[in-house]
């Protein structure tokens, strides 16, 4: 059975693996069962050959929940729970990375090579992913969406995104007209 899962696309790979955990209050675990977590692997990753992940469904889940907590953490501007944070650098020791230079005929590029194969490299990847996001330039343009009843993460890329998707943007600006309006007819 194939899922819709929430993948918005062009977000980084934490940004939609945090958001397999989706809603507010009663939530959707779109990790739920080794199958699924096999077809979002594919989906994200591509065809491309990469380890079976769904075997390892515990660790992909605990991952997937802090990175979700350090998110979280960062959009409210609060400081995480330190278990969040050694977790996660446990991750990235687990599979180390190095950047590898490559030149094609457009010029410079960097490839990161994993030191470890399988399901640890995939994971250490996320997680180090995480780090650079969390710590690099466009960290403060982290943001959760102001959808209603969206709880999807999202990288602002222009100054007056507030939403995950131009659907949450059409829902939000929905719920704000009818707000509008159903007030003014109960004040007639």
């Amino acid at each position: 059975m194939d899922v819709e899962f929430p993948i918005l696309g062009g977000e980084p790979l934490p940004v939609e693996f945090a958001n397999t955990l989706y809603g507010i209050g009663e939530q959707t675990d779109y990790l739920q069962s080794a199958a699924w977590i096999d077809q979002w692997f594919t989906q994200i990753l591509g065809a491309a050959p990469h380890p079976a992940m769904g075997p390892h469904a515990d660790e992909v889940r605990l991952l997937r929940d802090t990175v979700h907590a350090l998110l979280s953490a960062a959009t409210q501007g609060r400081t995480p729970e330190p278990e969040a944070v050694r977790r996660l650098n446990s991750y990235t020791a687990a599979a180390p990375t190095y950047p590898s230079l490559t030149w094609p005929s457009g010029g410079p590029a960097a490839q990161w090579q994993d030191t470890v194969e399988g399901p640890a490299a995939v994971l250490g990847r996320i997680a180090a992913c995480c780090i650079e996001l969390l710590t690099g330039p466009h960290s403060g343009d982290l943001r959760r969406c102001q959808g209603p009843g969206c709880s999807m993460f999202f990288v602002k890329a222009h100054p007056r995104r507030r939403w995950c998707h131009p659907s949450c943007g059409h829902r939000d600006r929905q719920s704000r007209y009818y707000r509008r309006h159903l007030t003014r007819g109960a004040t007639r």
